[in-house]
């Protein structure tokens, strides 16, 4: 498996896409810091007191980054078109057929490909959000990083999170053997399209039971990814969030990896 991954990173370093994608996110980092420098610190004084008001914060702390950039729609959107394409490339490309229809064991490539996947995906999220957080750190005025612990805590788990999206988004292509059904199906989960139908879920919910304790919202993965509150996530949160992220990757991958070794190669 070690040597598929191999394989599949050079491939991928090699691929326009990769690095088309790369510059985007680079790009959204310096977008995202420039729209949070404007409306906290508000140089050209167009705000005055409502930008904390609209904003809720006065102070920029290191969790809050991860809030601003990690926990976003626009980032998601980068990282789910690059998971798609590279997964679907390998079929489109032919490389299924050459090299995964002489073995019987098809899954192993599956899961390989989604490792490399993961390693593509870590790499991009560490420029981005790396550039976006020395940004904040170096020139925001209202900067203060807070507890150390506290903010790695978060960034472990947000990032766990991230790479359960990767197995979800790497699930769809497999799915629909198609960057057009992988792409579409990603951008419903990553631009919270199907939030109102989950609120409904809930509101049925609650119609039906008196103080429910676990709402459809709280296990759907992209409302419980959204929805987690990076700026004040207690270590509970933290695990609770971080089982959820396993559950879909455990799935996730494992559904690829299924559906990959019952199909005929094409």
């Amino acid at each position: 498996m070690f040597n598929l991954i191999k394989m599949n990173l050079y491939r991928m370093v090699h691929a326009v896409s990769t690095w088309v994608l790369a510059i985007v996110a680079v790009f959204l980092a310096f977008l995202d810091f420039g729209i949070m420098k404007i409306m906290v610190d508000d140089p050209f004084k167009l705000f005055g007191s409502a930008s904390s008001q609209m904003l809720g914060t006065t102070t920029i702390t290191g969790r809050t980054t991860i809030a601003g950039f990690l926990i976003s729609s626009d980032i998601l959107i980068v990282l789910s078109i690059f998971v798609v394409i590279f997964a679907n490339a390998e079929q489109k490309n032919g490389f299924d057929k050459n090299i995964i229809g002489i073995t019987k064991m098809k899954w192993k490539h599956t899961v390989a490909r989604w490792l490399s996947c993961v390693i593509g995906l870590t790499a991009i999220v560490a420029v981005s959000y790396g550039l976006y957080f020395g940004l904040s750190a170096l020139f925001m005025n209202s900067f203060a990083m807070g507890s150390v612990a506290a903010y790695l805590k978060v960034l472990a788990t947000v990032y766990f999170g991230l790479v359960a999206f990767s197995a979800i988004f790497f699930f769809f292509t497999t799915l629909f053997r198609s960057s057009v059904g992988g792409i579409v199906a990603s951008l419903v989960m990553s631009l919270g399209v199907l939030s109102l139908l989950e609120k409904l879920l809930d509101f049925a919910v609650k119609k039906i039971f008196t103080s429910p304790k676990i709402l459809p919202t709280d296990l759907l993965f992209d409302s419980a990814y959204i929805n987690f509150d990076a700026t004040s996530a207690t270590t509970k949160a933290c695990l609770i969030m971080a089982g959820i992220s396993l559950a879909y990757i455990v799935l996730s991958v494992g559904g690829s990896a299924l559906l990959q070794q019952k199909r005929d190669v094409k």
